[in-house]
């Protein structure tokens, strides 16, 4: 597998995720779908992108991102066996806070939207593939009422984004702020509409 490069994209079962994939998989790029608790969805979805598009190389990689790894445990597991070209980080988890503040949910949280995150970046940036690039998928509203853990975890990303968003020849690194896409009254206008801003980005 190591003469093969591929873009790694957490959250793949998730519409947004599944469309994320099909942009790079029309581009013929191979892919490595990142999932959890979705093992059907996830058998589904790379039958579809594999009879779509049977040149590419897909790969499926079941993680539970709100447990937080280290750079040794994606190195081995990951950055090891597969050469990584580019890394999506797009898993999300978007449930409103509970009555009180509960320090597992807001860890949660920090580990999917943050942690786990920056630590892939880490691998990423210390791996020998060439032209290496990283898109963090964040949220244009950050301030919604009630979802302070997503929003705290989801902010700390986007700053770290603008922080290290730079090119040079070792790696590149944006931000993607798609705003609300779903639930939507017409679910494949919104799609679509996030599927050609994520293409413009990557352009």
């Amino acid at each position: 597998m190591k003469n093969k490069e591929y873009i790694f994209i957490t959250g793949s079962t998730g519409k947004l995720g599944k469309t994320i994939c099909e942009v790079f998989a029309e581009m013929g790029e191979n892919i490595i779908l990142h999932y959890f608790n979705s093992d059907k969805k996830i058998k589904i979805i790379s039958e579809d992108i594999k009879n779509r598009f049977p040149k590419i190389s897909i790969i499926k990689i079941k993680i539970d991102l709100s447990s937080l790894y280290s750079v040794s445990y994606f190195s081995k597991n990951i950055f090891y066996k597969y050469k990584i070209k580019g890394l999506v980080n797009n898993a999300s988890f978007f449930e409103k806070d509970g009555k009180s503040l509960n320090a597992n949910f807001l860890n949660e949280n920090l580990n999917i939207h943050f942690r786990n995150p920056v630590t892939l970046i880490s691998c990423l940036i210390n791996s020998d593939s060439k032209n290496r690039f990283v898109i963090n998928i964040t949220d244009k509203n950050l301030s919604e009422d009630g979802y302070n853990s997503y929003n705290k975890s989801k902010l700390l990303l986007s700053e770290y984004s603008k922080n290290m968003n730079f090119d040079n020849e070792k790696i590149s690194i944006k931000e993607f702020k798609p705003g609300k896409v779903l639930p939507s009254k017409n679910e494949e206008i919104s799609l679509l509409k996030f599927k050609q801003e994520f293409q413009k980005l990557i352009r």
